[in-house]
């Protein structure tokens, strides 16, 4: 409209999703934060498990909203995409494992956001490259309603 051009594969539904999102995660970290602040979690037992609860939070919610939901809204109902999604559970459990096992280690790098946010980052990053290729594993090479026909070799 005003000289900027439109992307070829531009999807105005995906971007939506995308921004909606984006709420999710900004909505879990403002609950979260309230929670911390009210003092209702305050207990130096349940002290470590404030950061590991929003870096699985973001990381689970990044991956899975984007690969699943923004990514793939359409084929939500269809079984392969199902499939896909238990199969990607174990490689994120040990994904956050890594996370969690590092701020043990790292207790003073790790709880810090300007540390913790770009390796949550870049773990995304390879997390969502490599998940993507099982996913896509699974993903049937013909639409499932062809594949459902019967091919009639004349």
């Amino acid at each position: 409209m005003f000289g900027y051009r439109v992307e070829a594969d531009f999807d105005l539904a995906k971007e939506q999703r995308r921004d909606r999102l984006w709420w999710v995660v900004f909505g879990g970290i403002g609950l979260w934060s309230l929670y911390l602040w009210s003092g209702a979690f305050y207990h130096w037992t349940y002290r470590p498990y404030l950061t590991e609860s929003i870096q699985a939070w973001i990381a689970s919610s990044m991956f899975y909203g984007d690969s699943f939901y923004v990514r793939r809204r359409d084929d939500l109902g269809k079984a392969w995409l199902w499939k896909a999604l238990i199969a990607t559970i174990p490689f994120h459990l040990i994904y956050l494992v890594a996370i969690f096992w590092s701020d043990r280690v790292l207790p003073q790098v790790m709880s810090t956001v300007v540390i913790s946010l770009p390796v949550l980052t870049l773990g995304l990053a390879i997390e969502s490259i490599q998940l993507d290729k099982v996913i896509e594993h699974f993903k049937p090479s013909r639409p499932e309603r062809e594949s459902a026909q019967p091919v009639v070799q004349p």
